[in-house]
Order: structure tokens, then sequence, then C-alpha cells
């Protein structure tokens, strides 16, 4: 009876205290939100319920704890790293501490410690040394699969992906540990070697845990933790959204529930399952079935500015004979001072007064992530890269001004054996001329790291091939990709002393980067100058690959929301000494990367070819937008709004429906047309 009572004091305490801490958040907001105020009460009154419904059971049973630690400490480590990581991702996600969140986490921590508790079960039940290592393997591999997964997830705010695979190689791994530098590869490898120390357990006891009833214990758990989260998030739902009224926070809450989904992920089975499949739910469809667009879906795409009336094409006019296309790595539009007073203005001087000076776009987009994807985006106009389909005859900016009696080159710093570059990219994307880290070697060039050469030996190369093409008369589409801002860590040519006070002593290392861009970029300009490579017939591009990926310092530098998702704002600046062509350029429109190929094509006079999928956008388009896509999602920008299309979901909003119908018939029409060759 004592015990009920007790139990009804702490309820009632415990309601009361939510209520008003509840009602001291809301309190200020004019008129009261008052549904919005019970909904905040009673889920974080439910919350202290569970949670005391945790600590009961831990008491009931608290005898047996001590016991249990010990007997599986192994499991303990690995729960605890999982707690460690999900409190950071709470914090990162900006989740809310109701109960269905900490119930994703109960359940997020049983799917995370399941492999090694039963591998545990396992060892005491069969002791031996051949289960020990079993035992170890299972531990090991799971806990360093969190840390790794929560480094990656600090990096991009997703879990492993099946994209990380697709680029894993010698070089890649080469690239990030030149990144890191001795003292973080030193606490690497201590953090490995205290997993390995943490690996205690006990001698097995001649008593035997009652197996079967220990496994049927955890399967219980598992799936009234996993059970219980669905039905609890299911039921959040309809509450906000059917009884409560809260229309404005039923989309915010779908995104709350995407990620609360992602602490539930036990991240060992994630990482083998990206690792041996891929898992981009559009490109891994075993069969591409184009359906045409309903006249419902035609409508929604002119409202949106996508399906335009036909336009008499008039023969391009040739403006420039030389195209040099500079394509930095990972860079953000927000990491100029121009756009984002987070970056001091000592960091980026140079680039800010191309800004002023030189037509530009404020809102321009890539297209896809990562490097392979948006450079596809970039040459061939397309939104979704597909390794297995034949490249061969698809039309791409290269093919185009090949064709047109240009050079097509393509210079790129790290290895042409990276991801067998070497042979894929001229297949996929048809530059004749293809050089890479073996090339510069071969010039003579020193100084590569991990990744591959440095921004300065790449631009004192492009002067040199775009000044041996001017004195020939070459008509030439140059493009030279660096990486120098490759995340996690840029790297940067700068001594310490010699850079400004704001950037050397700033905390974040991409300042420090974005300057060593900045001053390397204005060195080029300055030696393009003094060759007389600046010409009426050469124009120079600046952009980038990708924005970068949605975790570390991006996302404390760039504080926008809009900004950051996975496809966010990059850099697009047009610099030459004939600007006449760009007069009419309205800066302010929303563009994005498969938009810059049709661009260049009309620029060179030479014809955009019909399967390209973006515009010219110095022409007049009455509603300008931008187009991306990542990991199955489709995202949209406009002046006036913007969305994000699950296409793998069925039944979202009209908008999402016909942007899903739009890509899947244009990625068809790719398939049906090259497929077979």
């Amino acid at each position: 009876m004592r015990k009920r009572y007790w139990l009804l004091v702490f309820m009632v305490i415990a309601f009361a205290a939510e209520y008003f801490l509840s009602w001291k958040f809301y309190r200020s907001i004019v008129p009261f939100p008052e549904m919005e105020f019970w909904y905040t009460a009673v889920s974080s009154f439910l919350r202290d319920v569970l949670l005391l419904g945790v600590a009961g059971l831990l008491y009931l049973r608290r005898t047996r704890i001590r016991d249990r630690v010990k007997r599986y400490f192994p499991v303990v480590v690995t729960g605890v790293l999982y707690l460690g990581v999900t409190a950071f991702m709470v914090h990162q996600l900006r989740l809310d501490g109701g109960v269905v969140t900490a119930l994703a986490i109960l359940a997020g921590l049983n799917n995370n410690i399941f492999a090694v508790l039963v591998t545990a079960m396992c060892y005491h039940k069969w002791a031996g040394r051949t289960m020990k290592t079993v035992y170890f393997a299972v531990y090991f591999l799971s806990a360093v699969i969190v840390i790794f997964d929560a480094f990656y997830f600090w990096q991009t705010s997703m879990h492993v992906q099946s994209v990380l695979f697709a680029n894993l190689n010698i070089y890649a791994v080469k690239g990030v540990l030149a990144s890191m530098g001795a003292l973080k590869l030193a606490l690497i490898a201590a953090g490995l070697m205290l997993l390995v120390l943490l690996f205690r357990v006990n001698k097995p006891t001649k008593k035997k845990p009652n197996f079967v009833w220990s496994l049927m214990c955890v399967a219980a758990f598992s799936l009234a933790l996993n059970i219980g989260y669905m039905m609890m998030g299911s039921l959040n739902g309809y509450v906000m959204k059917e009884y409560m009224g809260m229309w404005t926070e039923v989309e915010s809450e779908k995104t709350r529930e995407a990620y609360r989904d992602m602490l539930t992920v036990p991240v060992n089975v994630n990482f083998f399952g990206k690792m041996l499949f891929n898992t981009d739910k559009i490109v891994s469809r075993s069969h591409i079935e184009q359906r045409p667009l309903t006249v419902k879906d035609e409508q929604v795409l002119q409202e949106l500015g996508i399906m335009r009336k036909s336009e008499e094409k008039a023969e391009p006019k040739a403006s420039y004979d030389r195209i040099v296309l500079l394509v930095l790595e990972s860079v953000h539009r927000d990491y100029m001072h121009y756009y984002n007073e987070n970056i001091p203005a000592e960091a980026t001087p140079y680039l800010d007064s191309l800004l002023e000076k030189y037509p530009h776009l404020d809102h321009y987009y890539s297209s896809a992530v990562p490097t392979t994807q948006g450079l596809n985006a970039t040459f061939r106009s397309h939104l979704i890269y597909d390794p297995d389909l034949p490249g061969e005859a698809q039309p791409s900016i290269f093919r185009s001004v090949q064709q047109a009696g240009w050079r097509g080159i393509f210079m790129n710093a790290s290895s042409q054996y990276y991801n067998n570059e070497l042979h894929e990219y001229p297949t996929q994307f048809g530059m004749e001329e293809y050089y890479a880290k073996e090339y510069l070697e071969d010039a003579g060039y020193t100084g590569a790291s991990g990744w591959g050469y440095h921004n300065d030996v790449m631009y004192a190369e492009a002067l040199n091939l775009l000044e041996k093409g001017q004195k020939n008369n070459d008509k030439m589409l140059l493009v030279v990709k660096t990486l120098d801002m490759h995340q996690p860590y840029p790297y940067y040519g700068t001594a310490y002393g010699d850079m400004p006070e704001g950037v050397r002593d700033n905390k974040y290392v991409t300042v420090r980067g974005i300057y060593w861009v900045n001053l390397t970029i204005q060195n080029f300009f300055k030696e393009a100058s003094r060759r007389g490579l600046m010409d009426d017939r050469t124009l120079f591009v600046i952009t980038s690959d990708h924005n970068p990926h949605s975790g570390g310092e991006y996302m404390e530098l760039v504080t926008d929301e809009r900004s950051r998702r996975s496809i966010a704002p990059i850099p697009l600046i047009f610099i030459g000494k004939n600007l006449a062509p760009f007069a009419l350029l309205d800066e302010e429109q929303y563009a994005s990367q498969i938009d810059l190929a049709p661009t260049l094509l009309a620029l060179g006079g030479i014809t955009v070819p019909e399967e390209f999928m973006g515009r010219n956008f110095l022409r007049y388009a009455p509603l300008p937008y931008a187009l991306g896509y990542f990991g199955g999602k489709a995202y949209y920008y406009n002046e006036d709004f913007s969305f994000e299309d699950k296409m793998d979901e069925p039944e979202q909003d009209r908008y999402c429906d016909a942007l899903t119908n739009y890509i899947i018939h244009e990625y068809a029409a790719r398939h049906l047309k090259y497929g077979g060759q």
C-alpha cells in the first residue's frame, strides 16, 4: 500500500513539474498555444513515467546488477558507447525530450547491444576458446562500428550510407589518414587499445544460466521496445493531427520521426547492410519502367517551373573559345564572408572581391552528392548517376564540345586509380584528355599528400595547359578538379605566422582551409593576367563539385537551416574580360548543377543536347528553380518555397508525387535509350 502511495505522489509531483515547465516555456507566446502546451506537458509526463518504470525494474533486480555487469561487461561497454553517441545525436538533431524520443533511445539501446548480448549468452552457455574469440570479434567490431558511425554522423548527420563503400579505396583511406595528423591517429590507436582492454569476461560458472529462458526474455524485450516505439510514434502523429489539430506541427513531426528512427538503427547491422547492398531504392531497382506523365503531373510541373512551354531554339552564337572550370571540393556558398558573417572577412577577401565585380548566382545549388554524382550533374545535366548504365553514347558537355572541334580536358588532383576513374570518367563523361596525380608526377611536380596534389600545383599546371592551348589557337574546355577542402579536415598550405590573425586564431579548420582556397585562386588569376591569358575569348568559372556533407564544422559555420540540407547552395562565379554575354543575367534566380552544362554550351556556340534536364539560365525563365537528388530523395527550391521529396514513399502531396514521376520518367528514358548498348 505504501509503495502505491509513493508512486502516486511521484506521478502527481512529476505532472505538476512538467505542467509548470511547459507553461513557463509557452507563457510569453500570444495568443497562448494551448494545444502545444498540453502536448508538451503530457508527453514529458509520460516520459517521466516510462523512466520511472525502467528505474523500478532495475530496483527490483538490484541484487543482480553487480553480477550481471561483471558477467556481461563488454555488453555494458557497447551500451555506454551507444548512449554517449545517442546523446550527441539528440543534441545535433535538436530532438524533443518527450516520451517518443525516450522510447526510441531505449529501443536503440536494445538493438545496438543485441548482437553482443546474444553472443555473450552463447559464450556463457558454451564456454571455450573458440566461443571467446567469436565473442571478442562481435564485441570489438560492434564497438568500432558504433564509434565509426558516430564520426560519420558528425560529418554527414546520417548513419553510414552505401555511397561510402562506393567511394572507399586505398586512396581515400590515405587521404583521410594524411589529413588527420599524428595526434589524432595516436588518439584513435589509444581508443582501439582501450576497447581491447575493456574486453573483460568472467570465467564461466558451473551453474549455467537458463539459456532458452534468457533468450526468450531478450527476444520479448526487443519486440516490446520496438513495437512499443512504433505504436507510440503512430499514436503521437495521430493525436497531433486528428485530435489536437496541431496542423503546423505535423510536417515538423514527420522530420522528427525520421530523426528518431535513426536512434533505433542497429549500427552494426546497418554498416554491413550498406557495405553489401546498394540501398538507393531508385538506382538499385532491377527493372526500370517508364510511366507516362499524367495530365495532373504536367500541370503541377508547370506550376513548379519544371515543364516549360516549348521555345524556338535559335542557333547559338559563340561568345568564348576557351572555358576554364575551376571545381572546388566540398565548398559551400556560405564559406565566403560575402554571404556569411561567420566567416572572417580576412579569410576570403579575394573571393569576396570577385563576387563584387563579376557575374555570379546567389542561389546556385548542388544537384547531387558526392563528387562523381555532382560531376555527373554538372557534365551530363542529369540528377541520378548510375554506373551500371553504359556511358559511351550518353550526351555530355565534353562530348558536345569535342564534336564541335574543341579539346575536352579534365585534370584531377587525386590518383587515376581512385575508383578506377581512369576508365570510368572518360567512359561515362566522355573527356578525351584525362589527367590525374600520375600525370602531374610525370610532369615533375612534388608535394602530393594522401588525397593527391594541392591547389597550387593544380592551378600551376592548368595555366600551362591554357597557355599552350592559347598559343595553338585551340578551342578548349578545361576542367580543374581540386581536393584541398575535402572533409573531414581541409588542407591549408599557409604557415601559421603568414595567416591573418582572424584566420590563424579561428577555432575552425575550415576557415583556414577556405583562406588557402582564397589565396591560391588569387595567385591563379594574378598569374593568368600576367601571362595574358584573360582575353576576350576566355571565360573562367569557379564552382564546387557539391556542398559539404551535413556535419562537423559545417553545421556550426552555416546556421541557416534551409542552406544546409543534403542538397545546398554552392558558389558559381564567372570571371573574364568579356562580360557582355552576362549583361541580362539575373543573379538572384535559382539554379543548380544540371543547368551549368546547357549554359556553358550556349556560351560556346554549341547546340545543347535534348536529353539534358537543365536549362540555359542566361535566358529568361518565369519560375527559375533548383533541383537536386541524394539518397532516394529529391530536393526542390525556388524563391518562394522549397520541399523534400521522399521518392520511395507513396501518396505524398501533389508536388512530391509529380516530381517523383518526373525524375523516374527521365531516368527511365535514359535506361531505355542507352541500357541496351
